[in-house]
């Protein structure tokens, strides 16, 4: 849908990639707000239409060769605080309004945060000269679903999806809970990957010992 509507806002002058990313967040801020005050639907709704725009904003500067270090910052900052404000919304209402016990809420944003804090620091860390991205080398399977554009296994954004957008549009507290603790795993072990990843990239220094 992205690729869709990129031509039309490379016409536009006046369509920046911060405009872009400015414009995610706001509905971002729709989307919290909106959580937080019991309107499950059109948080999902808004939610949704916040990530559709904020894969627009990266498109749209490599295709005009404006990428720069502090437009990735601020378009990642933005993802970071919104994703963490809408999960904590969503969490608030279900404990504040639904008689949700804590516990569960509180661990998804947790490790929401953590996970998120692993994918940035992972983009920072060198990678071996030939490695194809995240995780190394490929097995035959990784390197033909990556020539359809496949993932061998879910991406943060997939966790995401399921928890602000598919399962508050079905209005269901108990399918939203279940959720919760789908990705509560999902989180706790996409963080445990990247950790062992990014250490075994790391370079092992002098023996303190």
């Amino acid at each position: 849908m992205a690729l869709l509507v990129l031509p039309a806002l490379l016409r536009r002058s006046w369509v920046t990639p911060f405009r872009l990313t400015a414009a995610a967040a706001a509905l971002g801020v729709g989307s919290t707000a909106s959580f937080a005050t019991g309107h499950l639907v059109a948080g999902a709704l808004l939610y949704e239409l916040r990530f559709f725009v904020d894969c627009l904003d990266g498109k749209l500067a490599r295709l005009r060769g404006t990428s720069s270090p502090r437009g990735a910052f601020f378009d990642f900052a933005c993802d970071v605080v919104l994703i963490g404000a809408t999960v904590a919304a969503l969490g608030w209402h279900l404990v504040e309004r639904r008689g949700v016990p804590l516990a569960l809420p509180l661990i998804v944003l947790v490790l929401a945060l953590v996970t998120l804090w692993f994918v940035l620091f992972d983009s920072t860390v060198p990678r071996p000269a030939g490695s194809p991205g995240r995780g190394g080398g490929r097995s035959r399977v990784g390197t033909f679903l990556a020539s359809r554009r496949l993932a061998s296994a879910p991406w943060t954004i997939e966790a995401e999806t399921l928890l602000l957008f598919l399962a508050p549009l079905t209005g269901s507290i108990g399918l939203i809970h279940g959720v919760m603790a789908v990705v509560a795993t999902y989180y706790a072990l996409s963080s445990a990957r990247l950790a062992a990843i990014i250490y075994r990239r790391l370079p092992a220094g002098p023996d303190p010992g």
